[in-house]
């Protein structure tokens, strides 16, 4: 049998009130969005990229209509031969648009999701840190859209993390 002091007890429960009454925080994702350094230049390459994937889809695009317009110009005058070499050709484009959509949706998806994910990362790595200094427990993101019906300013955290993610993202950029 084991027999508990009264100063063991007293010990035992302070800890266990110690680890329920945590700390909890939030910051504004779209503020967050707005003035981290790092998501904006991961906004500004991935937005660039989908401009330079639309331009070779309306290069291609274009390629298409310029060749049906030859051949609606040109139909009448043209022998069967001709019109079956105008026909597959414009398969071959509207089936290369197709392909080149696919594949250029599909690398944006997945630099996408890898960039995103690098953000992510520097974002928890930084609030592991922070955290552990000023005693949170939990730290959520908030939005617009979100589920949290009150939030209390005084636990909105979002001026620090944008500040120290923002010196820590200079700091590897100097390195």
């Amino acid at each position: 049998y084991s027999y508990i002091t009264e100063d063991q007890h007293k010990v035992e429960t302070s800890k266990k009130a110690e680890l329920n009454a945590f700390k909890v925080a939030y910051f504004e994702l779209d503020s967050l969005q707005e003035n981290y350094v790092y998501y904006k230049e991961i906004r500004d390459i991935l937005t660039k990229k989908d401009q330079q994937n639309t331009e070779k889809l309306n290069k291609i695009k274009s390629n298409y209509l310029n060749k049906l317009k030859e051949y609606q110009q040109k139909g009448p005058s043209m022998t069967q031969n001709q019109q079956s070499e105008y026909q597959q050709a414009l398969g071959k484009l509207q089936n290369d648009y197709s392909e080149t959509e696919q594949s250029l949706g599909q690398e944006m998806q997945a630099e996408s999701a890898e960039k995103l994910q690098a953000v992510k990362m520097a974002i928890q790595d930084f609030l592991k840190t922070y955290c552990a200094a000023k005693g949170f427990a939990f730290v959520f993101a908030s939005n617009e859209s979100d589920y949290l019906y009150y939030k209390d300013t005084v636990r909105d955290i979002t001026p620090d993390v944008v500040k120290g993610l923002n010196e820590a993202y200079q700091k590897t950029k100097i390195k």
